[in-house]
């Protein structure tokens, strides 16, 4: 039987140690979490496929909605934090409740966000290297990522339980204790939001300036 599901209605919440529940949550949830990154993955393979086919998508997305997809943030710090955090919280939010939508919109979202990452990524490795790349996306990314497979997984999860209650194998979609540990679960994705966008705002920035100034002078000098 899957962990945690005996716990639905079994055990008041007042008795639910958080660290107990948030096992469990992650337990019921790792394997949707694993999908959701697989999606991800199959994403960014798609993306760097377009690179190498000549599609540079951030121009193609650019043209089509008239304005960047990344738009420059003035002020930095913590104005470009706040601003990173309620985008990626408006993504996370959407792939839990994409659920909704039978997991399409979480599914798309997890491979639209590959697909534009590999992409993207491979453009900049090809002009910059791979170096600047993997520093500039790895310390907030690892952060960020495993945040949005939770929301993505979570999604799937929901989209499941609400399979089994209309199959009658379940009683209930929403007990107590499986909405006390998944809200645990949410709070503690959503707070690797919080620090991935502080780290993508003030550490990733001194980072690249710190270790490849003299390469992005030189690209500078040749634009």
């Amino acid at each position: 039987m899957e962990s945690g599901s005996q716990r639905d209605g079994t055990r008041p919440t007042g008795g639910y140690p958080p660290g107990e529940a948030l096992t469990d949550a992650w337990n019921e949830h790792r394997r949707y979490v694993g999908f959701a990154a697989g999606l991800f993955a199959v994403g960014i393979v798609i993306g760097v496929l377009l690179m190498l086919a000549g599609y540079n998508l951030l121009e193609i997305i650019q043209e089509l909605v008239g304005e960047p997809l990344f738009p420059d943030v003035d002020g930095g710090g913590f104005d470009l934090a706040r601003f990173l955090l309620v985008n990626n919280s408006r993504a996370f939010l959407l792939s839990i409740v994409g659920a909704l939508s039978l997991g399409l919109v979480t599914a798309w979202a997890m491979l639209f966000n590959g697909i534009i990452i590999g992409n993207v990524g491979a453009y900049v490795t090809r002009d910059v290297g791979l170096d600047y790349i993997l520093v500039g996306l790895l310390p907030h990314g690892i952060f960020e990522l495993p945040a949005l497979f939770i929301a993505a997984g979570i999604g799937f999860r929901l989209l499941y339980r609400i399979g089994q209650r209309v199959r009658g194998t379940r009683d209930a979609i929403f007990p107590k204790p499986y909405l006390y540990r998944t809200g645990l679960l949410v709070l503690a994705g959503w707070l690797l939001l919080v620090v991935a966008a502080l780290v993508e705002a003030f550490v990733t920035p001194v980072l690249l300036e710190t270790l490849f100034a003299e390469r992005l002078e030189e690209m500078g000098a040749t634009v």
